[in-house]
């Protein structure tokens, strides 16, 4: 990496603290507080999971927005999960999936999010399966537009962890609001197949918006896909995301931070 090392963009996931959250709940509210008291970050990404029953409960996301505030902490995403199958071979399956995923585009913009987080989920496969993934992105892109918010697409399963069939979605779907979610670590293709995690993440970072520091050493080289990043010009957010078993999940977080860092430092 020629001249000065640059510096990444580092959020927290609240996924990383998932164990800790679902044991007491009341830690969904202190994530941005936890997020610049334990790790020194300056930013968080929200998970549906976590207030799922809150979308449309305004009191609530004012509460949310003002810890954050008070903590001068951004709020980046909400990573929107079962949401419905913007991929169905149905039309009003899709139709109500775009629904059901509106209230979650209303609740990233009272946030202060800049985007919200969605899957490529659907039951069919190839081109058919893109066409009609690409409709919903259309639809849901430009209602997201309205009120300031990306709609990013990320690799979580199936065909959505085929990197080229992700640049096939992007180039189909053609919407300014539309983009990807690189993650680091989620190439599982099913049936016992994966695809090339390094050729997956390079394939998508022309459309990215944000990415997710997914996975642990040696299975990631982190240093590999910050190189990728850079070279791709990629500048925004990277998503500090811990899933492993072996260590608690706060000093995972603190690993994968640095981690990242070092990787960006060259």
């Amino acid at each position: 990496m020629d001249g000065a090392a640059p510096v990444p963009r580092i959020s927290l996931v609240e996924r990383s603290l998932h164990r800790e959250i679902l044991e007491w709940q009341p830690r969904h509210l202190e994530l941005a507080k936890v997020a610049r008291e334990a790790f020194g970050l300056d930013a968080v990404e929200y998970g549906s999971e976590f207030f799922r029953d809150k979308a449309t409960d305004f009191a609530y996301l004012a509460e949310m927005r003002k810890r954050a505030q008070d903590q001068g902490v951004a709020s980046v995403l909400v990573k929107v999960s079962d949401a419905g199958p913007l991929g169905s071979a149905e039309a009003p399956e899709r139709y109500t999936a775009i629904e059901a995923h509106f209230p979650w585009v209303v609740a990233a913009a009272f946030l202060g999010c800049e985007s919200v987080s969605v899957a490529a989920e659907g039951f069919g496969s190839g081109a058919p399966y893109l066409e009609w993934t690409a409709d919903s992105l259309q639809r849901l892109g430009t209602l997201a537009g309205a009120y300031g918010i990306q709609v990013l697409v990320g690799n979580r399963t199936g065909l959505a962890c085929d990197g080229s069939w992700m640049a096939a979605l992007m180039k189909r779907t053609a919407h300014p609001k539309v983009g990807t979610h690189p993650h680091f670590d989620n190439f599982d293709l099913g049936g016992g197949k994966t695809y090339p995690r390094y050729q997956g993440v390079q394939e998508m970072l022309p459309w990215a918006k944000a990415l997710a520091a997914r996975g642990e050493e040696p299975r990631v080289d982190f240093a590999r896909m910050a190189k990728l990043a850079i070279d791709a010009g990629y500048s925004g957010w990277v998503g500090i995301e811990f899933d492993g078993t072996d260590v608690p999940e706060r000093e995972g977080v603190a690993r994968t931070i640095a981690l990242v860092r070092r990787a960006w430092a060259g």
